[in-house]
């Protein structure tokens, strides 16, 4: 065991551009997943670590304010502004508080059980080795960094590989034990060449991750990380605060929150999460793997399956959302439709299908930003994106789509 507490550095600064325009309003980190900022999953997991301090490097005053407030009482935390751009620069920023010969890094963007934090440790310290990173096996290699295994030692690390020449599936799941000199080598090459530097001149060992695991790098990554931690409930946990009618039908696992409030002849097809403060209309079905986040307003009669709806939404009555995500303070008028089966042959990275009565479909609704507003009568086809502050005239159809998912 180590002499001493180690300390953690978590990188929370980046803008988080892939995520747009769910991220137009809100830093990365602070995404919902299931009643929960991104960033709370990161801490969560590294307080069950023997840490003195946690860094925490972000760019954005709202998160350092929530983090703060959130974890300042009970963890050592320390905030640091990251200064410059992209991953490099976030790591530098905290080069100077970190004094002890090794130091757990987290993205402050990943969503897994806090087990695979001890598990990253516990192999670190169980095999003697100088480092030790968390490896997770994907089949988007192109969209992560990937690892090269030899002998249960990590050789090298490939950033984005095409997929044809990519000798490996283990992504890298953004949880390591690292020793302080790796701080020079990224102040010299960078952080991919200072991993590979690290893998030739140290023994690196993997920690195997088999669980699931999400980096929150695209909006509908958030409705994976959903479906994840709810398909993870074993029991429902419905607030005693809440309010719900005697008519309404509830099946869980679920979770309804403080101040939640579910009217009459409602439907709760669990899992699923109603957030605090949240209004679920007469008549309405929220069905399996949806996340409504707090003071959300679900209006009479409307459906809602396998969607993120983030803070402070009124989604009116009679609309349809389907494997949707939702930014903060958007308002759907009634009678509104997302479409959510792409076209044959459209690729998203990171979006497999699903059989769905022996038929293989890829499933995506529309990405709709934060303060927007939809008029009533529309419809928005599969894949569509709707921007930030767009507003969107009644009986308008929308078909608007990134040129590369």
């Amino acid at each position: 065991m180590f002499q001493y507490r180690l300390k953690a550095v978590v990188l929370a600064g980046g803008r988080g551009e892939r995520l747009k325009p769910i991220t137009d309003c809100m830093p990365k980190s602070m995404v919902r997943i299931v009643g929960k900022p991104v960033i709370d999953y990161v801490l969560e997991g590294l307080s069950k670590l023997p840490l003195d301090e946690i860094i925490v490097v972000l760019s954005h005053k709202k998160l350092a304010k929530y983090v703060e407030e959130k974890w300042g009482r009970t963890l050592s935390i320390t905030i640091v502004y990251q200064k410059g751009k992209g991953i490099d620069a976030a790591i530098l920023s905290a080069k100077d508080l970190i004094r002890s010969p090794n130091f757990v890094l987290a993205y402050g963007d990943i969503v897994v059980n806090p087990k695979a934090y001890i598990r990253t440790l516990e192999t670190h310290i169980n095999s003697g080795a100088e480092a030790s990173m968390l490896l997770s096996p994907k089949l988007d290699v192109e969209s992560y960094g990937v690892a090269y295994i030899s002998e249960n030692k990590i050789v090298s690390i490939s950033e984005k590989p095409v997929p044809e020449k990519a000798e490996s599936t283990l992504a890298v799941a953004g949880i390591f034990v690292l020793p302080s000199t790796f701080l020079n080598y990224v102040e010299e090459h960078g952080f991919t060449e200072a991993l590979n530097m690290l893998a030739k001149e140290y023994t690196v060992v993997p920690s195997f991750w088999e669980d699931w695991w999400v980096d929150i790098g695209y909006p509908w990554d958030i409705l994976k990380a959903n479906e994840y931690v709810l398909r993870d409930l074993r029991f429902s946990h419905i607030s005693s605060k809440a309010t719900i009618s005697s008519k309404a039908v509830i099946e869980g696992p679920l979770i309804i929150d403080d101040e939640a409030e579910i009217s009459h002849y409602a439907v709760i097809k669990g899992p699923a999460y109603i957030g605090k403060n949240s209004f679920i209309g007469d008549h309405c079905l929220i069905r399996e793997y949806t996340s409504v986040e707090e003071n959300v307003i679900v209006g009479a009669f409307s459906e809602v399956k396998h969607s993120s709806i983030q803070p402070n939404v009124t989604v009116s009555s009679y609309n349809y959302i389907g494997d949707t995500v939702i930014g903060e303070s958007s308002v759907l008028g009634p009678h509104t439709v997302t479409l959510n089966i792409l076209p044959s042959g459209v690729k998203v990275s990171r979006l497999h299908p699903v059989r769905v009565k022996g038929k293989l479909l890829t499933k995506l609704g529309a990405i709709i930003g934060c303060n927007v507003y939809i008029g009533a009568n529309s419809t928005l086809f599969a894949g569509s994106i709707i921007k930030s502050h767009e507003k969107i005239k009644p009986h308008s159809i929308i078909m608007q789509q990134r040129s590369t998912l």
